[in-house]
């Protein structure tokens, strides 16, 4: 049988790599693998950690809320027109800047700038919107994190190995062991290059593909 990394199987795979199991080292071993997921998910920008939410925005409301795992944005549109067919590209703008474009929230309109610095769990758009326009918003996403009760996710099936080298790489300032951080910096920068020139492989034969 092939070998999935799972939660179980990437804790023991840290011990093995470490060539250690003692209690103490293994109580840390669900920060490092939480600590490393976190790290390739703001690294790592590729298609698996991209998603994607459609909902209407709120007429007279300039503030909405991202969602659950967001870490940065993509794209938005929205549509617009008489029967919302036509796709509208916002642009992103510093917060400031959008206040200073719109600096009164009471006067509506179509929206044109949005920013994603007002804080971590809420954009904000400029004009207010004058109606309930739909929306689409592709962002990237920090994975479900795995632990006992959630054995994968999206990393352990489709990026084993950097997912690995990351963890590793937590344990090593844990440790202490500064011999073993280029290593396993290197391993990690290694794995996530492969992980990445596959993705952007994917999207170059998608547009070869299409323009055939």
């Amino acid at each position: 049988m092939a070998f999935v990394l799972t939660y179980d199987t990437l804790t023991a795979s840290v011990q093995d790599y470490l060539e250690r199991n003692d209690a103490t080292l293994v109580a840390e071993i669900p920060l490092f693998i939480m600590l490393g997921e976190r790290r390739v998910a703001r690294d790592l920008k590729i298609l698996g950690l991209k998603n994607a939410i459609t909902d209407a925005l709120v007429e007279g409301s300039s503030v909405f809320q991202k969602p659950t795992r967001w870490l940065n944005d993509s794209s938005f549109n929205i549509g617009t027109g008489t029967s919302f067919n036509t796709r509208l590209f916002l642009e992103q703008r510093a917060y400031e800047w959008c206040r200073t474009y719109w600096p009164d929230p009471t006067q509506i309109g179509t929206p044109k700038y949005y920013a994603s610095d007002y804080n971590y769990y809420f954009w904000f758009l400029v004009p207010t919107p004058d109606r309930a326009y739909p929306y689409e918003v592709l962002y990237y996403e920090t994975p479900q994190l795995i632990d006992p009760t959630t054995s994968s996710n999206f990393l352990t099936e489709n990026a084993p190995e950097v997912l690995l080298y990351a963890t590793l790489l937590e344990t090593a300032s844990y440790l202490k062991d500064d011999e073993r951080v280029p290593v396993w910096t290197d391993y990690y920068n290694k794995a996530r290059q492969n992980i990445g020139d596959e993705d952007m492989k994917r999207i170059y034969d998608a547009y070869s593909k299409r323009g055939g």
